[in-house]
């Protein structure tokens, strides 16, 4: 009876390295397989979304507008009725890898302020829009199979544009930037949704849908 226990335990012994070298060869088929699904994962992703009012864009125009019309009402009681007609955007970027991801892109704003006397006739009309065209890098801090989190930052060139009914249009451009706080990304491989905060020439809220290939 001892000599087959001795058997047994001398023969499993003798066995275990044979059985750790199969777990590291199975470890390694899976970090390889994990690997390559990465690598056959699309890259490319372009996002369209729409948003409210920026922390630049709408503001700074919105101020500037109302400032205007308070310089142009003093002692003839005018009025002044602003609309935001939004923040569109246009995503264009790269993942390098899990965590990173370069790209650009490209925002528009834009609102409308009319100015009306005591009797409601239309005293002036302003037009005023804002373009900016941002180099951008993303960076993702939570990666599961259908979520991500991320936050970026973008550094570009912005042109501002005024039109009013009592004299032409005019611009100017000036250094765009915007810091994208927190965004959320559900979807799949192909097909995702988005929402993001920013303080900058992008939305201070925006929302859109996105496709990678």
């Amino acid at each position: 009876m001892k000599t087959k226990i001795i058997a047994i335990a001398i023969v499993a012994i003798m066995a275990m390295p044979f059985i750790a070298h199969g777990q590291e060869t199975d470890s390694i088929a899976v970090e390889s397989k994990s690997e390559l699904s990465f690598a056959e994962q699309p890259r490319n992703e372009i996002t369209a979304s729409i948003g409210v009012v920026s922390a630049f864009g709408g503001v700074f125009d919105f101020f500037k507008v109302v400032f205007e019309g308070v310089g142009n009402s003093i002692g003839n009681n005018y009025k002044t009725d602003t609309k935001f007609i939004g923040t569109y955007g246009l995503d264009y970027y790269y993942q390098v890898n899990k965590w990173f991801r370069p790209g650009a892109k490209i925002v528009y704003e834009g609102l409308t302020t009319t100015v009306r006397d005591s009797t409601n006739a239309i005293v002036n009309h302003y037009n005023t829009s804002t373009l900016s065209i941002m180099p951008s890098v993303q960076f993702s801090y939570l990666n599961k199979k259908h979520v991500k989190l991320y936050s970026g930052i973008d550094i570009g060139l912005g042109t501002i544009f005024d039109d009013n009914k009592q004299s032409s249009g005019t611009s100017s451009t000036f250094c765009a930037f915007n810091l994208t706080v927190i965004g959320i990304r559900v979807g799949n491989d192909n097909i995702y949704g988005m929402v993001e905060t920013n303080i900058g020439m992008d939305a201070l809220i925006k929302g859109g849908f996105g496709v990678r290939f």
